[in-house]
């Protein structure tokens, strides 16, 4: 009997470790799918899928498909994506139409996977067409489109739906997409921890100035006091907004404040969507069970009874493999906000891990650059134009990026082979400002952008 027990206790410890990390997995599994109502999720589906269906429409309306995609002769690609071009006058148009037609989709909730994987996929390719109209936003409309492929947001108040009348869906659903649109709001405040922002109010005191010309607030406006409290008022707002609105106490006063703050933007700022996008994802964080309650005026009796179980849940409940991959995308949407934080410049000035990093409105920045086609026996110079490649827009966008500034050197130097000159090094006259900093060098003189770099071939930022 002792060895009995003595190889018993043995087997016990030895299989003690896998029985923890078992254990331990299947409480995080329980957790996250327990069911909530699924009313927060259809109401995000919803205002979402209509916001999206009224930009493309938005789009096509003031000729941006046009003046984007068609007119330029050059795009600049990213890195990753060279491959992606543009498609024909009449295959943008028609991209863009049907883009709108899969958001109505998700709105309505027919086949919301299969239209949010369109829209997902269609948007995606028109943001990798050219770098030059990459906006925080739309990386966040694709985060989001791309999140309720696998989202059950048909649950509820859909025209196909297929899950139990309950309308339950597991809690991780509502919580991926609150720490989604957490962290934008996070680390967009985190980035505005610096001296321009808090210690200059830049580049606040030069957006605000250049509004003073509006009716009755427009005199407050130029006032330097004003730049100070807005920038102090933005990082704290976007530091401690996801966090207020998740608590009953103080979300009414959030609410508010995510009106006025977004309204007010939206009235100063010319950014587009970006406000109406972000106070329809704010609502992700109110209870998932106050819209039903709201709509069917504290009847709604899926929302007024017991506790509920994971059997009132038909799909989109996590086992292993799905758990591990949700802490993966979780992992990447906190590394790639804190990879700035890696470089001297954090990307405002070089562009090293500025994008896709939620440094929304932090910077002013403004160059001028020149193309110079130089022979390397006689080391004559000859002014390029680029005016014939590429838009007045996609020029003011290039001068501030060193890399999209590469891009076309290099354009400009296959162009020149191809005209059977001989072989010309291109250099640049690169500056730049940055929040009202002086002008200065970006790009070092006499270097063929063509050729191999040297590290040091961006100027470093020197503050004044």
């Amino acid at each position: 009997m002792a060895t009995e027990a003595t190889i018993g206790a043995s087997s016990l410890e030895e299989c003690s470790p896998a029985l923890v990390r078992s254990g331990w997995l299947d409480v995080c599994l329980k957790r996250v799918n327990e069911p909530v109502d699924g009313a927060s999720l259809a109401v995000f589906r919803i205002l979402f899928g209509c916001v999206m269906a009224f930009a493309m429409v938005r789009l096509l309306v003031k000729g941006w498909v046009r003046e984007l995609y068609l007119a330029p002769a050059f795009h600049f690609t990213w890195e990753w994506f060279p491959w992606v071009k543009v498609l024909p006058g009449w295959g943008m148009y028609g991209l863009v139409a049907g883009l709108a037609l899969a958001a109505l989709g998700v709105a309505a909730g027919w086949r919301h996977r299969f239209c949010a994987a369109l829209f997902f996929s269609g948007f995606t390719y028109l943001e990798l067409i050219d770098q030059t109209t990459y906006l925080n936003h739309y990386y966040l409309v694709s985060l989001l489109s791309g999140l309720l492929i696998f989202l059950p947001a048909d649950a509820k108040w859909a025209c196909a739906p297929r899950r139990e009348p309950g309308g339950m869906v597991p809690v991780w659903a509502v919580w991926l997409l609150r720490f989604q649109v957490g962290a934008v709001f996070f680390f967009a405040g985190l980035a505005k921890l610096n001296g321009d922002w808090l210690l200059e109010a830049q580049p606040m005191r030069i957006w605000l100035a250049a509004r003073s010309d509006l009716p009755w607030i427009g005199p407050f406006l130029a006032k330097v006091w004003v730049a100070y409290a807005a920038s102090w008022a933005g990082a704290l707002y976007d530091l401690f907004i996801p966090f207020l609105l998740l608590r009953s106490r103080t979300r009414p006063f959030a609410c508010v404040a995510v009106i006025v703050f977004h309204g007010m933007t939206a009235v100063l700022f010319n950014i587009g969507m970006f406000p109406w996008i972000m106070m329809v994802a704010a609502l992700i964080f109110f209870p998932p069970e106050g819209f039903g309650r709201f709509l069917a005026k504290g009847k709604h009796p899926e929302s007024t009874g017991g506790k509920r179980t994971s059997t009132n849940i038909r799909g989109g409940q996590l086992q292993r493999a799905g758990l591990m991959m949700l802490g993966c995308y979780v992992l990447i949407q906190i590394a790639l906000p804190l990879r700035p934080f890696l470089y001297p410049q954090q990307g405002a000035w070089d562009g090293r891990g500025f994008n896709f990093s939620w440094r929304v409105m932090l910077v002013e920045k403004t160059g001028y650059v020149e193309f110079f086609a130089v022979s390397p026996e006689s080391r004559s110079k000859e002014r390029l134009r680029v005016d014939h490649l590429i838009t007045p827009r996609q020029k003011v966008m290039m001068a501030q990026d060193p890399d999209m500034i590469r891009q076309m050197a290099c354009r400009l130097a296959k162009d020149l082979s191809a005209s059977e000159r001989e072989r010309v090094e291109i250099h640049v006259s690169s500056y730049a400002t940055i929040n009202g900093h002086p002008s200065q060098r970006l790009i070092r003189a006499g270097i063929d952008l063509t050729g191999p770099l040297p590290a040091d071939w961006i100027v470093p930022f020197k503050a004044k």
